[in-house]
C-alpha cells in the first residue's frame, strides 16, 4: 500500500506573510508548479527503473492552496478527488511545538505535547488513516494533498517520533509504503518536475 503526499504550490501567504490570512491562494508561480506536477505525475512519472507514480484517487485539504493545487492533478490524471477536512494546516507555527536540545551530542529532553499540538497530531492521525482507507478501496496507491505541517505530522507519526523535522518543498511530492508490517518513507521531497528556479519552500 503506497500513500503518496503532495504538498501545495507556493502561496500568497509564503509571499507576503500576512498572519491574518491563514487560507490565501496560490501565487502565479504557485500554480505553474501546480501544473508541472500534474503533467510529470500523468506521464506517468518514472521514480526508478522499475516504479512508475499511479493514482487511484486523491483527497484534498478544504484550504484554497491545496484546492488550487489539486485542481490540475484531478484533471490530467482523470481521477476522483475528496475534500477533507483532516487535511487542513495547522493555524499554528507546528514547529514552535517540538521538542529540541540544546546540541546534538545532547539527547531530546523529556517531552509532553503541547494540547494544541496533540489535537494536531490526532488529526493527522484521522487525515493517514483516509488514504489508508481510499487505498484500500481502490486497490491503487492514492494521493493526499495538504500542508508543510499536516504533512510533517504524519511523517512524524509513521516514523513513531516527534524528534525529527522534515523541511517540504512547494509542489514536492513524499511517499509511504505499508510493508512488512511497519511505514517505509521510501520518497522524501520529489521534485523533479520543477526546474531549480521554480523551487521554493
Amino acid at each position: 500500500m503506497k500513500i503518496y503526499l503532495a504538498r501545495h504550490g507556493q502561496s500568497r501567504w509564503q509571499v507576503e506573510r500576512d498572519d491574518n490570512d491563514w487560507n490565501s491562494p496560490l501565487t502565479d508561480l504557485g500554480q505553474r508548479q501546480a501544473q508541472l506536477l500534474a503533467n510529470w505525475l500523468s506521464t506517468p512519472a518514472k521514480l526508478d527503473n522499475e516504479t512508475r507514480v499511479e493514482i487511484g484517487c486523491v483527497r484534498v485539504s478544504p484550504l484554497k492552496r491545496a484546492q488550487e493545487t489539486a485542481v490540475p492533478i484531478t484533471t490530467a490524471l482523470n481521477c476522483p478527488s475528496h475534500t477533507d477536512a483532516y487535511l487542513r494546516e495547522a493555524d499554528f507555527y507546528v514547529s514552535e511545538h517540538l521538542p529540541a536540545a540544546a546540541s546534538p551530542y545532547q539527547a531530546m529532553p523529556t517531552y509532553k505535547p503541547s494540547f494544541r499540538y496533540a489535537v494536531f497530531k490526532q488529526q493527522a492521525q484521522a487525515a493517514l488513516y483516509a488514504l489508508v482507507a481510499d487505498a484500500e478501496t481502490c486497490g491503487q496507491p492514492v494521493l493526499g494533498v495538504a500542508h508543510g505541517g499536516l504533512i510533517s505530522t504524519m511523517l512524524r507519526l509513521a516514523t513513531g517520533s516527534d524528534t525529527v523535522s522534515f523541511w517540504l518543498y512547494n509542489t514536492s511530492l513524499s511517499a509511504l509504503e505499508w510493508k512488512r508490517g511497519r511505514w517505509h518513507l521510501i520518497h522524501l521531497n520529489l521534485w523533479d518536475h520543477l526546474p531549480p528556479a521554480w523551487r521554493t519552500f
